[in-house]
């Protein structure tokens, strides 16, 4: 049988040569501010061309991620970024955004692969990516290998995740972050929420979503049965170190010969570096054992450093070495030393710590905390002009490191930019939030309420099987809108196809909120569909993907500020709908085998929670909702404004209440980082 490929991180040029000496086959790195791992090291763009070509040299393919979902303002960038790749002889892109399934035709040497941030988790999916010319998908994590299997035979490779940190969330699912201070996971943000402490139903602390890291060293062998074409080793924020024992581990795995015992004693040490304990469970189809107050925590024998995205907090350090003065700075995952001279200052003409500090904190861009300034000097003063250069420097460290493309002037193609030129604007996209709403979204259990006390609206109601659009159809008649759920699994692929076909064949509205759906959907003939809130979009080009692919409608994505939003608003070229209340999922998780009656909040005191079952997963949805109802931003321009009721205690109380003030806003009148 075909040996898979081992799939190294690269978070850097160090880790990079690491994983070659270790004999990966290929590694996959970001370029920038366009990559799910922002907090990594990465690459600086001029060096691109002699590092792919040192792999190459060494047989190693190169991949590189462009997963984030992007925004308006960035799809040019991710064109640049595209070419650049191209004229460098990056053999693979890793996609998340329907943007960038425009434009990769333009850019034909690039093997297009979809990013787990695309959500895949069936059979189904893996069709989809084959009807939309996707060459390889890189599954969710949370899969078993039950579910694996089935997906290796619909045509494109299949990539799966090995060895390394476990989302709580389903793969692609996860906006909790985003909720609570603007960070976004699918735009490479993630502040780990799910590793700090929770107080459930006001208990003592702990830490009920804080996963252990996965490995698949004990069932390799069934992987490569199945036809897995690539094993992926997550860890772009890992050490060079790291990733060489990792892809060791995984280069004698599947070379056989060592026992699954052994390879597991071996990939609990690398567990060591991040503190937490390892499992398999997810590759049996279990749903225990994942994390860590499941079984208790074993202590570590390393160090724990964390490998998620780190805050992005700025320190300093100030320290004599003898001729002049050393500097240490730290910025996240960033750290920078430089040393400069000692220059005699001026009385009345000079500056000392508190004004250096005071400089920088004034200049600190966006997302960045000063948490910390340390004077080992003994007194700093400086000249006014020597603080301000040193100011300007360290910010420089403090800023998102830029993928340099817009430096080296890359030529877009011809055909890259007739797919970004704008069109026309729809002149559907004429509702603002001052407007009254005109959908509703609720639960099936709360549909008879809603249709009887909410008359004349179409109504958006999720369905798992035929028994449950019959009994929607009862309740909703005409105005029924049928939604498939957001995540589905290989059995629950047969009830939802016989939802797909009843829909159309009587011409109902169909919402699909996930690329396994869409197929679905498309397999079954469905002619009305409705790009739904799990295939939200943040720029105009994905909107007009989805529209392309046959939804009349699309969602705008509520995680969107008004920056974001408001150019899609301007831009959008379809009918966009958007979610003006509600109480979003903020999570999909397997780890839970049920919903615990628990109402949770962070140490913090920054979210409250609420787990409940939907369906064959676990939903986290905020306790209050977030409202835009009658708020003055003119430039939220949409077709339709959509209430969602899912999970609300009143909803007809809630449709006919007005916006409080303090009414959370989600991400408007914050930057979406």
């Amino acid at each position: 049988m075909p040996t898979p490929e081992i799939l190294a991180p690269a978070g850097g040029p160090a880790a990079l040569r690491a994983a070659i000496a270790a004999g990966a086959d290929a590694v996959y790195l970001g370029m920038g501010e366009l990559d799910a791992r922002r907090g990594a090291e990465g690459f600086a763009v001029k060096d691109m061309p002699a590092l792919v070509a040192e792999a190459h040299a060494a047989g190693v393919r190169v991949h590189l991620t462009l997963n984030i979902q992007l925004a308006g303002r960035e799809l040019g960038r991710a064109a640049r970024t595209l070419a650049w790749a191209e004229h460098c002889g990056i053999d693979a892109v890793l996609i998340a955004d329907p943007a960038l399934l425009e434009i990769m035709p333009a850019f034909p040497k690039l093997q297009v692969h979809w990013s787990t941030q695309a959500g895949v988790s069936s059979s189904a999916g893996v069709r989809a990516a084959a009807a939309l010319g996707v060459q390889r998908v890189v599954l969710a994590r949370e899969m078993s290998l039950a579910e694996i299997a089935p997906c290796t035979t619909q045509g494109p490779e299949v990539e799966v995740f090995a060895q390394g940190a476990l989302c709580f969330a389903v793969s692609g699912r996860c906006s909790m972050t985003s909720w609570v201070g603007g960070r976004s996971g699918n735009r490479g943000t993630c502040t780990s929420i799910c590793r700090v402490n929770w107080s459930c139903n006001g208990g003592d602390h702990a830490r009920p979503l804080d996963m252990k890291d996965s490995s698949a060293v004990r069932v390799l062998p069934r992987l490569a049965e199945l036809g897995v074409a690539s094993l992926k080793i997550e860890g772009r924020l890992k050490t060079a170190d790291w990733v060489e024992r990792a892809v060791s581990l995984y280069r004698r795995g599947v070379a056989g010969g060592a026992s699954g015992d052994e390879l597991w004693q071996e990939a609990e040490a690398l567990g060591a570096y991040t503190g937490r304990d390892m499992t398999d469970a997810y590759f049996d189809g279990r749903r225990s054992g994942l994390v860590h107050p499941d079984e208790g925590r074993t202590a570590s024998t390393g160090t724990p450093c964390d490998d998620q995205d780190p805050p992005r907090e700025l320190a300093i350090v100030c320290e004599n070495d003898g001729q002049g003065l050393r500097w240490t700075v730290v910025c996240g995952a960033r750290r920078e030393e430089f040393t400069t001279n000692r220059p005699v200052p001026h009385p009345g003409r000079d500056a000392g710590w508190d004004d250096l500090r005071a400089r920088i904190i004034e200049g600190l861009p966006e997302g960045v905390t000063f948490v910390g300034g340390d004077d080992r000097t003994g007194g700093l003063r400086l000249p006014r002009r020597t603080a301000n250069d040193l100011a300007a420097r360290i910010l420089l460290i403090a800023r998102p490191r830029t993928d340099g493309i817009d430096r080296l002037k890359v030529v877009i193609p011809e055909a890259a930019r007739a797919v970004l030129a704008p069109d026309t604007p729809h002149p559907a996209n004429r509702r603002t939030l001052r407007d009254a709403p005109d959908r509703v979204r609720c639960d099936l259990a709360d549909l008879a309420a809603v249709a009887a006390g909410i008359p004349g609206l179409p109504i958006t109601i999720e369905v798992r099987n035929a028994a449950e659009l019959a009994q929607a159809e009862s309740l909703a008649g005409d105005r029924l809108v049928a939604a498939l759920p957001p995540v589905l699994y290989e059995d629950m692929l047969a009830d939802l196809a016989a939802v797909c076909q009843a829909c159309a064949a009587t011409g109902r509205t169909l919402e699909v909120n996930g690329w396994d759906g869409w197929q679905l959907a498309r397999e079954a003939g469905c002619r009305a569909l409705v790009a739904g809130p799990g295939l939200g979009v943040l720029n105009a080009l994905a909107a007009r993907a989805l529209h392309a692919r046959g939804c009349a409608l699309v969602f705008a994505n509520p995680e969107a500020d008004d920056g974001k939003l408001g150019d899609l608003c301007a831009a959008a070229e379809v009918p966009l709908v958007l979610t003006v209340f509600g109480r979003p999922a903020l999570m999909h998780t397997r780890a839970w085998s049920k919903a615990p009656p628990w109402e949770m909040e962070d140490a913090r005191g920054s979210i409250r929670i609420a787990p409940r079952q939907e369906g064959p997963v676990v939903a986290l949805r905020p306790s209050a909702p977030f409202d835009w109802r009658g708020l003055d931003q003119r430039g939220l321009r949409a077709a339709h404004l959509e209430m969602d009721l899912c999970a609300s205690p009143d909803p007809l109380g809630e449709w006919r209440s007005r916006r409080s003030p303090q009414a959370h806003r989600y991400n408007l009148g914050r930057e979406l980082a």
